[in-house]
């Protein structure tokens, strides 16, 4: 039986980069956990951790303390035929808001190209991976959220066409009482009701220009949040 498999990382202290130019890397480097420093790949991370997953191996991570997160004592045939513990670990370099992803084999060892080239390679694959991943995931989830905020604004931009609509039929109802209407009170009547149609009409159109406005300006935000995913997503494929 297949089975689903659940990495995720939540609430880590990385701040969102979105819109900012992200320097895209990712190197072999120390990881400063808790207990001591570790070998395992880094990379920048492109927005808030919360409630970030993966699906990815038989691997559910688990919190320990604000910044890891840690499967211990897991099998994962794509990284190595030992069992190790996979931990994420979040911190600042430098400028850099990173996450470092660090398989280790025992309390002191962890894999590294010198002494686990070939394993350190399929790490490399596996982190690449989920690099894609959570650009790919950050990105669209923005996109999602411009999408319901285009769509909100649409509606209401529908609505307030309709209610024009509405408003200049019932100018066009009066228009035709008044044209076959002689009692004085009832064409002072509609006439007035017309002044006031004609004012929420205009103060309706009013509203349009702003709204229009801020469609274009959504739209113009999603497609650059699409162009900088797919030029990120190149960049990793090649990392």
């Amino acid at each position: 039986m297949k089975t689903r498999v659940i990495l995720c990382l939540v609430a880590l202290m990385i701040s969102p980069l979105l819109h900012s130019q992200i320097k895209i890397f990712l190197e072999e480097r120390q990881v400063p956990l808790e207990d001591g420093t570790c070998d395992g790949w880094v990379f920048p991370v492109v927005q808030d951790l919360d409630d970030f997953c993966k699906e990815r191996s038989d691997v559910r991570m688990k919190r320990d303390g604000d910044n890891m997160l840690i499967a211990e004592k897991v099998s994962i045939p794509a990284i190595a035929t030992k069992r190790g513990d996979l931990i994420g670990y979040g911190f600042t370099s430098g400028t850099d808001n990173v996450l470092g992803l660090v398989f280790r084999l025992g309390y002191d060892i962890s894999l590294n190209s010198q002494d686990w080239e070939s394993e350190m390679n399929n790490f490399h694959t596996y982190v690449r991976q989920f690099m894609s991943y959570h650009y790919e995931n950050a990105y669209d989830r923005r996109v999602v959220e411009i999408d319901k905020e285009i769509k909100d604004l649409e509606k209401e931009k529908d609505r307030i066409d309709k209610d024009i609509v509405q408003l200049n039929r019932k100018i066009e109802n009066n228009d035709k009482r008044i044209e076959k209407e002689t009692e004085e009170a009832k064409l002072t009547e509609y006439k007035t009701e017309n002044s006031l149609f004609e004012s929420n009409i205009q103060d309706l159109n009013n509203q349009l220009p702003p709204l229009q406005s801020k469609l274009e300006e959504l739209q113009g935000r999603k497609d650059q949040l699409n162009t900088e995913a797919h030029t990120y997503l190149g960049t990793i494929g090649s990392l």
